[in-house]
């Protein structure tokens, strides 16, 4: 079998990593496995990317994209897409010799909704979000009166927006192109039961498959090495945070930690924080707690010092599919806290791997991460890796 992932990334954050590792896993399996995308970082022959005028089509594509979000003003500040315009032609895709087409995270002026619709291959998609059944929205709303739950109407737009209602017109292109069921494959059992219960989506084949993460690679390391790697102190525990769009990415929750650490503290008075991600170096200390940047980090070993580094992992999410740091961190055997959103309880087994607090308890956030710094935080580490190997090893 021939397998084409098609994704905007093969790297640049968590959803083109996990396209990258899933090709990856599949091409060790023995199939057939190629990927297309707009912009490539890995060294991977069987990684094609964007070239020439194609190239800068996508930029334009990008620009034109973003242009359009000023159409709407709207409460929700997340990451959007209209996807109306994009650099790459199903053409492309039907020309291939693919018996497949596997679609991962494709928007940001790379696939467009119409384009989508064009493909005549099987179509199999990763979800990493919610934006396949909602309008330009990775993530929104979750009530029961949700727009992606019942339909985009003009008589059920959210109170507080404004201006042209983008949202609804890109729902309604949706609608309209995506004549033909296609297979979703979300990640979580949250992202999963969100789809089967949307409107473009509720009749589509769905099956929940797991990230899958190279676990001989997210191995653990010596703690003292990890941190001379990074020069990060020795004898005093340190708390990681990691977000590739860094701490003013709302949806990670930078700001529910900042309290909980100040808690931390309590318990723990030399207990250090170390962050990944863009930095922000003026900020040198929480309440008295000392803050170390380390900036982006690039490379799959690289990380897994980074995440061995730590006494354990923060991952604090507001808004969260199937995040690869709380995967990978457990891979090595490090312990994650952790909010009970999202597709975290399909990865975080609370006060086994780590702790599941309740929605922004804050509290009881601090008080996951006091175990996991005390005695509990050997046992929950083994497990772990444990854990990450019987669930998300390529051989799974």
């Amino acid at each position: 079998m021939k397998v084409l992932h098609v994704s905007t990334y093969d790297g640049n954050g968590g959803a083109g990593r996990a396209a990258f590792a899933l090709h990856q896993a599949m091409a060790a399996a023995g199939i057939d496995s190629n990927m297309l995308v707009a912009q490539k970082s890995s060294s991977d022959p069987r990684v094609t990317e964007l070239q020439g005028r194609h190239k800068f089509t996508w930029k334009a594509a990008q620009f034109a994209d973003r242009k359009m979000w000023d159409l709407q003003k709207s409460q929700n500040k997340t990451w959007r897409s209209p996807a109306r315009f994009g650099a790459l032609s199903a053409d492309v895709i039907n020309a291939s010799d693919a018996d497949v087409v596997n679609l991962h995270w494709v928007t940001n002026g790379f696939l467009s909704i119409k384009e989508i619709g064009r493909i005549s291959k099987p179509i199999v998609w990763s979800l990493y979000d919610m934006w396949t059944f909602s309008g330009t929205e990775h993530y929104g709303a979750d009530s029961l009166d949700a727009r992606w739950r019942s339909g985009y109407t003009p008589s059920n737009r959210v109170a507080g927006d404004s201006g042209f209602d983008l949202d609804r017109a890109t729902w309604n292109r949706k609608k309209k192109f995506w004549k033909q069921p296609m297979h979703l494959v979300p990640a979580s059992s949250w992202l999963a039961d969100r789809a089967a219960h949307s409107e473009i989506a509720h009749s589509w084949p769905i099956t929940r498959i797991a990230h899958v993460i190279d676990t001989n690679i997210f191995s653990p390391m010596d703690r003292s090495l990890a941190r001379a790697r990074h020069s990060l102190p020795t004898g005093v525990p340190l708390v990681l945070f990691l977000s590739s769009a860094g701490i003013a990415d709302h949806r990670k929750g930078w700001e529910l930690l900042e309290t909980a650490m100040t808690q931390v503290k309590s318990a723990f008075p030399l207990v250090e924080l170390f962050v990944a991600g863009p930095a922000t170096p003026d900020y040198t200390h929480l309440d008295g707690i000392p803050i170390t940047w380390i900036g982006q980090v690039e490379g799959d070993e690289a990380l897994q010092s980074l995440y061995a580094a730590a006494n354990v992992v923060a991952v604090p999410s507001k808004e969260d599919n199937m995040p690869l740091t709380a995967m990978e961190a457990q891979s090595v055997g490090v312990s994650v806290a952790a909010f009970s959103i999202g597709g975290l309880p399909d990865i975080v087994l609370d006060g086994v791997t780590g702790s599941l607090a309740p929605a922004f308890d804050v509290s009881a956030l601090a008080a996951g991460i006091v175990d996991s710094l005390g005695a509990a935080g050997v046992s929950q580490g083994l497990a772990a890796r444990s854990h990450a190997i019987e669930t998300w090893s390529p051989k799974v």
